[in-house]
């Protein structure tokens, strides 16, 4: 195996500037970063608020582009696809997990997790994925009821499987357990990381610091850089040294 296709994500010298042609609006809120995750691994984005954790997410998500630098997924450089080319990228290679779950209400589970294979031309197979998608997060029971009908924690599995169903390269969290009960946060947290040991690439950005400890590797950014990165018991304790509970939570 070619030694980047061992890296699903490699970022090197990243900038996203907003409002370039206007220095007064001008805001840079990616710096220069540069880090890379390996296939498999479970990584958290830490930081302050205003460091560029959305900012990093919208580019990793094909949701924005950068201003300059390069993002490659699965060795494709990101910033040179159309839009169309965007798209399939985002379907394909992309499992996309919120902290609002983002489910339609008048679909049944199976249904949304449905949704991106129907968005991709899957063809007559699309049930048996979604099925087996919702039973890998211990769902499959659940799979006629609507999200109303669904708890919290039910709710972000069936998110989850949704986000597992295209078998995409990358699974991008953004405050999955934000909208969760610290119980019922420990067990998506917990399917999480059994979906890491299975294999699945793992990029989370969290506020909540006791949850990146639980992760194998912190990315520590501040100001639009990356400041520190390792492993996560040792960069979470360095950032409190650095910026206070207060600010870092």
């Amino acid at each position: 195996m070619h030694a980047n296709q061992e890296y699903p994500v490699i970022v090197d010298q990243l900038v996203k500037v907003y409002n370039p042609n206007k220095p007064e609006l001008s805001v840079r809120a990616v710096d220069g970063m540069s880090f890379k995750v390996a296939r498999g691994e479970a990584c958290a984005i830490i930081g302050p608020s205003g460091c560029g954790k959305s900012s990093l997410l919208h580019i990793l998500g094909c949701l924005d582009r950068p201003t300059a630098g390069s993002y490659k997924l699965e060795g494709k450089e990101v910033k040179e696809l159309s839009e169309d080319e965007l798209a399939k990228v985002r379907n394909q290679h992309i499992g996309f997990v919120f902290q609002s779950f983002n489910l339609l209400p008048k679909l049944t589970a199976l249904e949304n997790v449905e949704l991106p294979l129907r968005y991709a031309g899957v063809g007559g197979k699309s049930k048996d994925r979604a099925l087996a998608a919702l039973a890998r997060v211990g769902l499959d029971a659940r799979s006629k009821h609507k999200p109303n009908e669904l708890s919290g924690g039910q709710r972000q599995r069936v998110a989850i499987a949704r986000a597992l169903v295209t078998e995409p390269s990358i699974l991008l969290c953004d405050e999955p357990t934000g909208a969760l009960d610290s119980k019922t946060g420990k067990d998506v947290l917990a399917l999480l990381q059994q979906l890491g040991t299975e294999g699945t690439t793992l990029v989370m950005v969290t506020h909540d610091l006791h949850i990146a400890r639980q992760l194998g590797r912190a990315v520590y950014l501040r100001d639009g850089r990356v400041v520190a990165d390792g492993e996560s018991q040792m960069i979470v304790e360095r950032m409190l040294n650095e910026v206070g509970e207060e600010e870092a939570a």
